[in-house]
């Protein structure tokens, strides 16, 4: 099931990609006295699309690490390594872009469910807790993993 979520949810992000292109592109065409007001919206929208992919992300990077825990082969749990990597590293940018955005539009400080606040200091938070898992924790469990290999 979470293959075939995961993938939807891929889609409707790249759909809104493709639509925000469309929507920056407008909002930029617009008279100079609503092109400020039509850009806010914009970022709004983009951080949307970013909410969608912090999903995305969340659920794959929690895929990974059951299937990383319960991985003998080093080579294939090296490989879940870098792409749990990958997925911190792309989290860590779209987090600071969504700080940005939060710090500047009040309207980005909250999800409506509330189960997620997104204000600027829940952000800093969060991008500490993305540093610190990809620093320290898979740091270690690379080494952990690098040093079963030295042993075979």
């Amino acid at each position: 099931v979470l293959p075939v979520f995961l993938k939807y949810l891929r889609l409707a992000a790249d759909r809104l990609g493709e639509g925000l292109n469309l929507y920056r592109a407008a909002a930029l065409r617009s008279p100079a006295s609503k092109r400020q007001r039509a850009l806010r919206e914009v970022i709004v929208a983009e951080q949307v699309q970013r909410m969608l992919l912090s999903n995305h992300a969340i659920l794959e990077f929690e895929d990974l690490r059951l299937q990383l825990a319960a991985e003998p082969d080093t080579q294939k749990a090296a490989a879940l390594l870098d792409r749990m990597e990958n997925i911190l590293r792309e989290e860590i940018a779209r987090t600071k872009l969504s700080l940005l955005a939060a710090t500047r539009d009040s309207r980005l400080g909250f999800q409506f469910e509330t189960d997620y606040v997104y204000t600027p200091y829940s952000l800093r938070e969060k991008l500490e807790s993305l540093r610190e898992t990809l620093e320290r924790q898979l740091a270690q469990r690379r080494k952990t993993i690098s040093v079963a290999q030295n042993q075979n």
